[in-house]
């Protein structure tokens, strides 16, 4: 018997966005905000932070993602990741009840890699193990309880881009 976390809550939803709206979040995202203070100390990436400050995310965004969803949440934070070739994740549990991240990269070869990968971990010997995949898809949203344990595979050395994530990080409210 395992004690893997229950994968069926992973929801992944492909052309969640118009091609306007993906093209718009690519826009804005492609502006002099990106730092390098990301990820934990020993493996950093990009990040954009306090997108929920900005009411084209917390606001017009949001609101399309919860009707699409069909699920009421409250915003904790919204941001944006990047990474670049060797930039991978490290495995991580979010804060709030679920996650919502969207891949608005306008372009992605399946050889680029940058999948997401969810985990077990086990307690008692810090050991993980992979037991589901996501791959990097242009305009997919994947929503996820935000205790399983996940991280970004970092893109092929051969990709001279940015591998993006915009997510939102929520709390479930009722009705």
């Amino acid at each position: 018997m395992n004690n893997y976390p229950d994968t069926k809550d992973i929801k992944i939803y492909d052309n969640f966005f118009t091609y306007k709206i993906q093209t718009e979040i690519i826009e804005l995202l492609d502006r002099p905000k990106w730092s390098f203070s990301a990820g934990s100390p020993d493996q950093r990436f990009w990040g954009m932070d306090d997108l929920e400050q900005e009411e084209y995310f917390s606001d017009f965004l949001f609101k399309i993602l919860c009707r699409k969803l069909e699920k009421n949440f409250k915003i904790k934070r919204i941001y944006a990741n990047g990474q670049t070739a060797g930039q991978s994740g490290t495995p991580h549990k979010d804060d709030g009840d679920w996650t919502f991240l969207y891949y608005p990269n306008s372009q992605w070869n399946t050889n680029d890699n940058g999948s997401l990968f969810f985990l077990e971990k086990i307690k008692s010997t810090g050991i993980s193990e992979i037991i589901h995949t996501v791959s990097y898809k242009p305009n997919r949203g994947i929503l996820f309880p935000a205790k399983i344990y996940h991280y970004a595979d970092a893109p092929n050395i051969q990709y001279k881009g940015l591998r993006i994530s915009l997510a939102f990080k929520m709390i479930e409210i009722d009705s």
